[in-house]
């Protein structure tokens, strides 16, 4: 048993952003009304402006459904990526500052997400020489181009961390990984990251970061100063789907049963299934996501073939794995 240790996307957790203010910018340059914008969230402009407001991942994640709709800018998700960090990390960003290396500083915001990425949760992976960035689903039910949008958004706020941060990214081979994107929007991608290699039209969003990046020393380095934020951001909770994510990679040969986490978690089976149907998920959907997550970073980053694949997840019929992996695809 374990006291509770996640955020739901119903729960206010979350002040408004750098990012949601950046969309009421934005929404007033193109004489939309405020109210407009913040349709269906249950907030009123007045409410953005108060620093004790706080939204939840539901809401944030229609504000970034209404912006979709109604500021039609392709360079949207990266001018609010611009504005991400460290703000939104309030009075936490001081462990940013005061990393030894760029590796700490990417460990500090995973431990942090549910502070700047309510809408997404984020999975590290190593592999030799580089780590890779995953983004899923926290639950706030994002349809694709919402998703698209998060995404992109989080990719620039790395990137713009990173340069506030004094790291000369020109120096560095680190690549952006995007799906499918309309063709305005890929070319403010490729405009803004000229200075790293973008690859198009892959299966899954991922950034990628050589070893040479990571173990960059950083000018402000404080061991004192970091232990203690670092203490701090720990205790965060992820989001909920974050959090059983990390549950099951954590043990993607044997992922442990839905009582099994249920009884980890302190929840019965019951709310356990009523809290994944709530987030628009199942068990079955959640374990499927890992492995396919997994079954993706083994054969694109390790370069595993399919039968090794099949093995590292337990699968020992490669006719199995392969129609498993149909079914993966829909729910990666």
């Amino acid at each position: 048993m374990m006291s509770k240790s996640w955020c739901e996307s119903h729960e206010a957790t979350v002040v408004p952003q750098a990012g949601v203010l950046q969309m009421g910018d934005v929404a007033l340059q193109r004489a939309i009304p405020m109210d407009v914008l913040l349709n269906k969230t249950k907030l009123f402009a007045t409410d953005l402006q108060n620093p004790n407001t706080l939204l939840s991942a539901k809401q944030l994640a229609q504000l970034f459904r209404n912006a979709s709709l109604l500021l039609s800018r392709p360079d949207l998700p990266l001018v609010i990526g611009q504005q991400l960090l460290p703000i939104s990390l309030q009075h936490f960003g001081l462990g940013v500052m005061h990393a030894a290396n760029v590796a700490q500083v990417l460990d500090y915001l995973l431990k942090a997400q549910s502070l700047w990425s309510p809408l997404l949760h984020l999975t590290a992976l190593k592999h030799e020489g580089y780590l890779s960035l995953y983004w899923s689903d926290a639950g706030a039910h994002l349809d694709p181009e919402e998703f698209t949008l998060a995404v992109l958004m989080e990719m620039e706020a790395l990137r713009s961390i990173l340069l506030w941060l004094g790291i000369d990214l020109h120096a560095s081979e680190w690549v952006f990984e995007l799906k499918s994107l309309p063709a305005n929007t890929l070319s403010e991608c490729q405009s803004r990251w000229a200075a790293s290699p973008v690859k198009t039209d892959c299966e899954r969003f991922a950034l990628t970061l050589p070893n040479t990046l990571l173990h960059e020393p950083l000018k402000q380095a404080s061991s004192s100063l970091f232990y203690v934020s670092e203490q701090q951001v720990a205790q965060l909770p992820l989001s909920f789907l974050g959090y059983i994510q990390q549950r099951l990679l954590q043990e993607i040969r044997e992922m442990p049963s839905l009582e099994t986490l249920a009884d980890e978690m302190a929840i019965s089976p019951a709310t356990l299934k009523r809290k994944l149907k709530a987030h628009g998920t199942s068990y079955q959907k959640q374990m499927d996501q890992a492995r396919s997550l997994m079954s993706y970073h083994y054969s694109h980053k390790l370069g595993y073939s399919t039968e090794r694949v099949a093995e590292s997840l337990n699968f020992y019929d490669t006719s199995n794995f392969r129609r498993a992996m149909k079914r993966w695809i829909l729910v990666g």
